[in-house]
Formats: structure tokens, C-alpha cells, sequence
């Protein structure tokens, strides 16, 4: 039992009580912008009586302006009592029927230790079967705070010497943590590893690492993570898939976060042999040109980017044209038209000279 670690993930911070703070999707919890945040961690059992505590570490990337407090509670029962009345530690620490205030009061009835802006906090002083947790940081301002660990050992090289060097919180084993707590932050990046080739956790830097080995450009800082990570996870089908319009579609989806419209030159070349079209200046373009209609409004940094991402896909020898399609006008199910009901204002499409798409222009998806 002495080895076992507990390591607070997003099932035990569900049922935690907090304050100023917000459960991201991946485990972490995001600091609001507030002066005071608290996380009540529901108790750690270790299922043995008068239980020895070893350590505790987290991870706070806080601000120089916020302080960080730590309080820790050792107890072989659920319940406290101040004199007047009996606590359940679990109900009224991570409930919200008390004050913050109120519950630091119950935390000292019991003697909890205090620690100030430590993330690695040795607990070789502590005994109980139940470990009760609390988490404060103060001050203004954002960060995040992860990696939550309650080790019941402590110390990784103390079973290695003779029992007459094992006094547990004596000189000696304090001074042998010290050592493991290098050992444990290459135990952890090591654990962590896997996470830094897995798209849906890699560090957004890796990201633009692994597009490269995938043959597609992601620098430039101009696509949203989540953006990077779909790339990412989708670069060999998408490569497999080169140089086709589902190609083109998707990546289009991927960015855009909306089907476009693509419109290849030989698909209007069809509409005119046929007669559908006549006298249109479309009939002057090459074969290879390919017309993109999107809904989604562009500035000219972000049509840049998204033609340095589509020229990474399309054949050599293909133009394409990105045209952005004028905002339409909607009715709503109180709108009665008759015979002689009329738009106000036709919507059309401009290409990238400015000419515009008339009556003649058919558009085939």
C-alpha cells in the first residue's frame, strides 16, 4: 500500500467543490479572472487506518501577482466537531452550503497543514485514512492549474537502504526526497510521452512539427488549434486524396467550418456546348480554373492563408479563383408572399476582378 499514487483527473474534480475556476475537456482547470478561486478535492481514501501520507505535487502556471496556498488534512473519520457542532468533511467541503471562510475555520479544527506557494509539498507528518484536500490561489489575473498527484510513499529510494536509515520525516529521508522529486519529473514526462505524439494532445508547436512530416504547412499562426489537430489527424487520407475535388471539399470544411461551392471551368464549358450559357467573358478561361463560392467573410489575410493552405492540395497547373458570395436575404415563417410579392435585392456573386455573375451564370455542385 505504501506505493500507491493518486492522480486527480477530471472524474474526482466533477464531483471537487470550486470556485473561480473552470473543467476544460482536457483535465485542466482554467483560473477565471477572479481574485479569490477554490478547489475542495472529495476525501482520498486509502482504505488503511492511521494511514502515512508521502507527498503532494501540482502544476499552477500562475501569474507572479497570485499567491498559491495549499491546506492538507489527515483524519481516520468523515466527521469534525468544533465544539458546537459535527461536520461531514466530504458534504460541507465540497458542497456549497458554507462560506469559504466558514470551511477554513472547520479545516483548522482539525489542524491542517498549511503550505504557501509550493508545489511539491512533502505530508511525511500526516496520518489518517482519509485525505482532505483544499487548493487556493489569490490574486488577479488567468492561468491554469493541472497535474494533481498524492503520493502514499513519498520517497522512491528509501526502501533501498537498511531499515536503520528508514526513519520516516527524519533527516535523512527528507533529504532523499529531494532526489525524488527529480525522479519524479522525469517519471512524469516520460508518462507523458505518448500525449506528445497523440494529435488530440500534442503541444500546439508539435503540431506544426508533425504537419511537416505529413507534407503540409501549418506555420504561420493563422489556423486555430483545433484547426492544426484535425489536419493533423487527417493528413495521410487527405494526401491519398490530393489533387481531387473531395480533396479540395473537405479542407474547405476543415477551415471554413462550412461547405463552399466549387465550381471547375469544365463543368460551365458543359453548360455552353449545350447552350445553356451564351455570350459569358467565363468562356475565355482555361480548363484548369477552379471558382470556390464561400458564404464566410474573408479579409485579404485570411484569403491569402487559406490559398497558401488550397495550393498545397490542388494539381500544379490549377487557378483558383476565390469569390465570396454577397449575404442573402431570409424570411421567416411569418412572411406571407403573394403573386405579386418581390425580393428587393437579388444576391450575386463577384469574382476576384470584380466582375459580376449575371442572369446567364448556372452554379452545379
Amino acid at each position: 500500500m505504501a506505493g500507491i499514487k493518486y492522480t486527480i483527473k477530471k472524474n474526482r474534480l466533477r464531483h471537487s467543490g470550486m470556485q473561480g475556476m473552470e473543467l476544460l475537456d482536457s483535465g485542466e482547470l482554467k483560473l477565471l479572472d477572479e481574485h479569490d478561486r477554490h478547489l475542495y478535492l472529495p476525501a482520498i481514501d486509502s482504505a488503511e487506518v492511521s494511514a502515512s501520507w508521502g507527498r503532494i505535487s501540482l502544476v499552477a502556471d500562475i501569474t507572479e501577482n497570485m499567491v498559491l496556498y495549499v491546506y492538507v488534512l489527515a483524519t481516520d473519520d468523515h466527521y469534525i466537531t468544533d465544539g458546537e457542532s459535527t461536520y461531514d468533511l466530504n458534504e460541507v467541503l465540497c458542497g456549497d452550503k458554507l462560506s469559504d471562510s466558514e470551511k477554513k475555520r472547520i479545516l483548522e479544527v482539525g489542524n491542517a497543514k498549511r503550505v504557501v506557494d509550493k508545489d511539491d509539498i512533502l505530508i511525511y507528518d500526516l496520518s489518517g485514512q482519509y485525505l482532505y484536500v483544499c487548493i487556493d490561489i489569490i490574486g488577479y489575473g488567468e492561468g491554469t492549474l493541472s497535474g494533481i498527484r498524492i503520493d502514499r510513499q513519498g520517497d522512491n529510494f528509501m526502501e533501498t537502504f537498511p531499515s536503520i536509515y528508514r526513519e520516516r520525516g527524519g533527516f535523512f529521508h527528507r533529504f532523499m526526497s529531494v532526489f525524488s522529486t527529480v525522479y519524479n519529473d522525469f517519471e512524469t514526462e516520460i508518462d507523458d510521452l505518448p500525449k506528445l505524439l497523440d494529435p488530440e494532445t500534442a503541444y500546439p508547436e508539435l503540431l506544426i512539427v508533425y504537419g511537416k512530416w505529413l507534407g503540409i504547412d501549418l506555420s504561420g499562426d493563422y489556423l486555430p488549434v483545433d484547426v492544426m489537430r484535425t489536419f493533423v489527424r487527417e493528413g495521410y487520407k487527405l494526401n491519398r486524396m490530393k489533387g481531387t475535388r473531395a480533396c479540395l471539399e473537405r479542407i474547405l470544411e476543415i477551415v471554413l467550418g462550412e461547405r463552399a461551392i466549387i465550381l471547375e471551368q469544365n463543368t460551365i464549358r458543359s453548360y455552353m456546348e449545350e447552350g445553356g450559357i451564351e455570350g459569358s467573358s467565363l468562356e475565355d478561361s482555361s480548363i484548369y480554373d477552379v471558382n470556390i463560392l464561400v458564404k464566410k467573410k474573408l479579409s485579404d489575410t485570411d484569403r491569402h492563408q487559406l490559398m497558401h493552405l488550397i495550393h498545397q492540395f490542388v494539381p500544379l497547373r490549377s487557378r483558383i479563383h476565390l469569390i465570396r458570395l454577397k449575404d442573402s436575404g431570409v424570411l421567416d415563417t411569418d412572411i406571407y408572399m403573394d403573386m405579386n410579392a418581390v425580393l428587393a435585392e437579388e444576391s450575386y456573386g463577384v469574382f476576384d476582378d470584380d466582375m459580376e455573375m449575371d442572369d446567364d451564370i448556372i452554379l452545379d455542385e
